[in-house]
């Protein structure tokens, strides 16, 4: 689901925990774990985000937080809005080519591998145990 963020209010927040989860305890932050990721560059994305993006001249950049049931990738646009795509680790697709994309319910995002992406690989490792110990939980 594509949101905009820029003010949260009580509905949001209900939403936002309801798709994905409450943030990540402080308790696990002290055990190392990441809560977030530094800002990558977008080189590509769907059509769902088109309309979301359209009269955008600039270079877009975008940030993974993690959450307990999915994930939440911030991008900010022009005049300090920020549009938030929400992911239940459910429909979550990592894939990793020329690219490094994220993929789920028929949209996807493409953040180009440079020196921010290996500055965020201990952060995508961690993003990966995370989704496949929560689809082991789903399974009977």
């Amino acid at each position: 689901m594509i949101i905009n963020t820029t003010y949260l209010d009580k509905e949001k927040k209900k939403l936002i925990n309801k798709i994905v989860g409450d943030s990540i305890s402080w308790i696990s932050l002290f055990r190392g774990e990441l809560r977030g990721s530094n800002r990558m560059i977008i080189d590509e994305y769907s059509a769902g985000f088109k309309t979301k993006f359209k009269n955008i001249n600039s270079i877009l950049y975008g940030n993974i937080e993690i959450r307990e049931k999915g994930l939440i990738i911030r991008i900010p646009i022009k005049h300090y809005e920020t549009i938030s795509w929400l992911i239940g680790y459910h429909q979550l697709a990592i894939f990793k080519s020329k690219n490094f994309s994220i993929h789920s319910a028929g949209e996807f995002i493409k953040f180009r591998i440079d020196s921010s992406y290996s500055l965020n690989n201990k952060f995508i490792r961690q993003l990966i145990k995370k989704k496949n110990s929560y689809v082991k939980t789903l399974e009977y």
